[in-house]
């Protein structure tokens, strides 16, 4: 269902260059995490015969349980040829399906573009490559009955997988809905999308992609990739494992395998290897997703979790934090002393009374350090 594309998509960004040992690390924590497919690289790529043996030789095969590895190539003969002789489960054939992109690339035709992936996909299936699967580069700008026309030259030539590409990131839900919901229906194979993030919506297309149908969805970690990136797995995956938390009442258990705490580990590993930053507020993966510090969130969390978190914090590896500071009320600020006297482990003395100024103590304390304060502080100002 979900296939990471990290190690290429990821690996694709901007002045990012993982090295061979954090791309070791990375496919262990996906294959830990029960991903379902890594797609390791593309072709040519420095380093990627040395780490398809080493994953060969050191992760579980599909059968085992982990993932499968594909890796991606353009839409040429002597590229696939070239994939056939690497070990790999799946193999990823890009194929322009707009006009645009077919025409300004490649200077094909409809009938010319069907033809040559029709020639590739019988040299891959030649090649006993296992699976093949044929993306729609631009299949969000491509007129729908060409992109189609491509996907069937793919299917009768053997292809296993379709994957719909939002190349530029221009979808939204509804439209990815629709785009889906088409293929899914006109297509006897499984299909998946690839959503690009240029417009901020990788996450809830690709989600919406597998309520529309779609078998699989492209994602990678911190949502690493070309310019804005594409979905982030750690989003998508939470998703999965923790969607049936959208009622009040105790957390059920995840209804997916996907190992949420393990991808904010990734998230970890991917960060510094990619040297971007890891936001403090990231969905999923940000330290400070489940901090509160508000008098309203903070009274509310004190009563029940469930009235201002979507899951509990543990179901994704994370701990709950909750501080007092110039945006903090009183509930806040009385549980706040006792929690920081149990964790100093300090009894209640005359030093420790709460009086009528307290609350305008702690804030304007608060207020002159720009930050929540700490236990030492706060019983500071009592």
């Amino acid at each position: 269902m979900l296939i990471d594309s990290t190690l290429r998509e990821g690996a694709q960004a901007y002045g990012v260059y993982f090295t061979p040992g954090a791309r070791r690390r990375m496919a262990m924590i996906l294959a830990a995490a029960c991903v379902d497919e890594i797609e390791c690289g593309w072709l040519g790529q420095d380093g990627l015969a040395e780490f398809l043996g080493w994953a060969r030789a050191t992760l579980p095969r599909p059968e085992q349980g982990g993932p499968a590895l594909s890796l991606w190539c353009p839409c040429r003969e002597a590229d696939v040829r070239e994939a056939a002789s690497l070990d790999v489960d799946r193999l990823s054939i890009g194929a322009p399906s707009s006009a645009a992109h077919r025409q300004k690339r490649l200077g094909l035709t409809l009938d010319e573009m069907c033809a040559r992936v029709r020639t590739v996909v019988a040299t891959a299936r030649a090649g006993k490559i296992p699976y093949i699967s044929v993306g729609l580069e631009d299949a969000s700008r491509a007129a729908l009955p060409e992109a189609l026309a491509v996907a069937r030259a793919a299917l009768g030539a053997g292809a296993a997988r379709i994957r719909v590409s939002d190349t530029v990131g221009v979808l939204t839900p509804l439209s990815t809905a629709r785009l889906v919901e088409v293929f899914v229906r006109e297509l006897d194979v499984p299909v998946a999308f690839h959503g690009h993030n240029d417009l901020g919506m990788a996450t809830a297309n690709a989600v919406t992609a597998l309520e529309s149908g779609a078998s699989f969805v492209d994602v990678s970690a911190l949502g690493l990739g070309e310019r804005a990136g594409i979905a982030a797995l750690e989003e998508v995956a939470a998703w999965l494992a923790l969607r049936t938390c959208a009622s009040p009442g105790p957390v059920p258990a995840p209804v997916s395998a996907y190992d949420v705490p393990a991808l904010r580990e990734l998230c970890r590993v991917a960060a510094q290897a990619a040297r971007v930053p890891l936001a403090r507020n990231k969905a999923v993966a940000g330290e400070d997703v489940f901090a509160a510090e508000s008098g309203l969130h903070v009274h509310g969390l004190l009563r029940d979790p469930a009235l201002f978190e979507p899951f509990a914090p543990e179901a994704v590896g994370a701990t709950r934090r909750m501080a007092v500071g110039a945006k903090s009320g009183g509930a806040a600020v009385e549980a706040a002393i006792g929690s920081a006297l149990v964790r100093l482990r300090r009894l209640p003395g005359e030093d420790c009374r709460c009086d009528s100024g307290l609350m305008e103590r702690v804030r304007g304390l608060a207020g002159r350090l720009g930050r929540p304060l700490t236990d030492s502080e706060l019983l500071g100002v009592l």
